[in-house]
């Protein structure tokens, strides 16, 4: 909740610490979230110019037209003016569909196998980090 202490635990990588995973996790994901140290410090500073304010205003009409198709698709199951909805998945498909429309020039309905994809590995990613890891069990 402070943005000065959040700064702090980001800018000094080095004091602060991982917590170490299961060693599974590593096999099913990798990037930004498992680097540590130099390597982390490494590619924050490549991805950082992305989210520069200015980068940001450029991708404004992708979002604008992501949360249109969005409210397009709500207004159509709305009958009387009033409907109950799950958000969930509409929301986990505008942000694919943004990621799409901003880095990758397509919309979500085109990239829906890869997003797919990536939800069932985050699904084992967190199924994996969620058990625990004796070291050594395996081999008893």
């Amino acid at each position: 909740m402070e943005p000065e202490l959040m700064r702090d635990v980001l800018l000094k990588s080095n004091i602060f610490q991982k917590t170490p995973s299961h060693p599974l996790v590593k096999l099913l994901v990798s990037g930004l979230v498992v680097l540590e140290g130099e390597q982390w410090a490494k590619r924050r500073k490549m991805i950082n110019p992305v989210f520069h304010p200015e980068k940001l205003k450029n991708m404004l009409p992708a979002f604008h037209l992501s949360c249109s198709d969005m409210l397009n698709k709500w207004k159509k199951l709305s009958v009387k003016g009033s409907c109950e909805l799950d958000v969930w998945p509409y929301l986990e498909n505008l942000t694919g569909d943004v990621i799409s429309r901003t880095a990758f020039g397509s919309s979500y309905e085109e990239g829906r196998r890869i997003f797919q994809l990536q939800k069932e590995q985050t699904y084992l990613a967190i199924k994996v980090a969620m058990s625990v890891y004796i070291p050594g069990w395996r081999y008893a």
